[in-house]
Parts: C-alpha cells; sequence; structure tokens
C-alpha cells in the first residue's frame, strides 16, 4: 500500500499507534479551522454539545473552555476514543462529559437531545444517502445549530490522499446540497470561504434545526 492510499486509511479510521500520530498531526494541521469553528457554534453555558466526529478531542476541550456546557463526543475509531477519554478526563474538570464509540450514523443520542453540534473535517466520510448529516439533524432539538467544517474542493483535490476514493470533497454548492438533503431547510444554511492557512480555503456551515 502506497503513502497516499494508508493516509487515507488512517485519516478515515485512526488506527494504532499510527492513527494516534496521525491525529496529533491533524491536531496541529486543523488549529485555525478548529478555532475558528468553535467560535462560530459559540456554546454557551448549560448547552449540551455534540462532538461529532471528535477525534483526539481538541474541539470538545476547546469548547470546555469556552463555557460550562455538557459534551457528547462520538468517534468511531478506538484509537481516538480513548484518547478522547483520557483528554476530557482532565479538561472537564467534574463537567459532564459523555463519550462514546460509534458510527455517526447511528448517533447514541435520543432526538432533539442536542442544543448544538460541531461536525469538524468528518463530512468527508458522509454517504451519498446523507445518513451521517441526518442523524445531526434528527438529534438536534428545534432551533439547535450544526457548524460543520470540511476544506474546499480546489484546496484539497491537490493532495494525492484525497484520490483514493475515500474523501467526499465539496465546494460550496455541493455543502449545501448535501445538508439540504440531511434535512436541513435551505433558508436555514449559511456557508463562508475564509482562508485557514496560505493556499488553502475552507467552508464553514451553520445550520439550524427546524
Amino acid at each position: 500500500m502506497g503513502f497516499a492510499a494508508a493516509l487515507a486509511r488512517q485519516l478515515a479510521m485512526p488506527s494504532g499507534v499510527t492513527g494516534a500520530l496521525c491525529g496529533a498531526a491533524m491536531d496541529l494541521a486543523n488549529r485555525a479551522p478548529l478555532r475558528m469553528a468553535v467560535d462560530l457554534l459559540a456554546p454557551v453555558a448549560g448547552e449540551t454539545v455534540l462532538d461529532a466526529g471528535c477525534g483526539t478531542g481538541a474541539a470538545s476541550e476547546a469548547m470546555l473552555r469556552r463555557a460550562d456546557c455538557r459534551i457528547v463526543a462520538i468517534d468511531q475509531s478506538d484509537t481516538m476514543v480513548r484518547r478522547v477519554r483520557s483528554r476530557l478526563a482532565k479538561a472537564s474538570k467534574g463537567r459532564a462529559v459523555a463519550v462514546y464509540q460509534a458510527a455517526l450514523e447511528a448517533l447514541p443520542c435520543a432526538p432533539a437531545s442536542i442544543d448544538a453540534a460541531l461536525a469538524l473535517n468528518i463530512l468527508y466520510f458522509c454517504g451519498p444517502d446523507g445518513a451521517m448529516i441526518r442523524a445531526i439533524r434528527q438529534a438536534l432539538r428545534p432551533g439547535g445549530r450544526l457548524v460543520a467544517y470540511v476544506t474546499d474542493r480546489d484546496s484539497m483535490q491537490r493532495w494525492s490522499f484525497t484520490r483514493e476514493g475515500l474523501h467526499r470533497l465539496y465546494d460550496e454548492g455541493e455543502l449545501r446540497a448535501a445538508l439540504i438533503d440531511g434535512g436541513f431547510a435551505p433558508a436555514r444554511i449559511t456557508i463562508e470561504e475564509r482562508a485557514v492557512a496560505p493556499g488553502i480555503t475552507g467552508l464553514f456551515a451553520l445550520a439550524y434545526a427546524d
């Protein structure tokens, strides 16, 4: 297996020591979009916030620093779940944190139980049926919000690992269509392009549940 294929597989499902190292590297690479996405989500005290595809838990930790909220962190990778449990045990300081190993298409959340959801660099793995987005939408209470971040197609397609067929790429129109397919009303979706690094553009979507 070549390097690009191996990297694509680890990004899709981190495992073992290589997966842990990949997660740490992604934390460094994603510092800017993580900060921007958490700012856009703006969690507040008392909210229940879903970190969908939580990875190492960097975003969950950032949200706990920002507000006295309850975190529900979910990832399907056993390697990432072990990392996030360790990380949030230190960061939570007694606040309510729940960490689950599960596929996002089968969220262990009751319908309308989530105030806000963050999907950072995870919609690349949303299938054409939109089940991942639909599950997040169903978990949101009426008026609840989703912030989703993906790197724009034009930036990502320059990276060889994205040509292995494991990543779904988006431009603004494709991201909007995916959110609509997942159950969000068109009028309740806004998408903004922002530079997240030299030569790299990110797409930040804010969508509200009806």
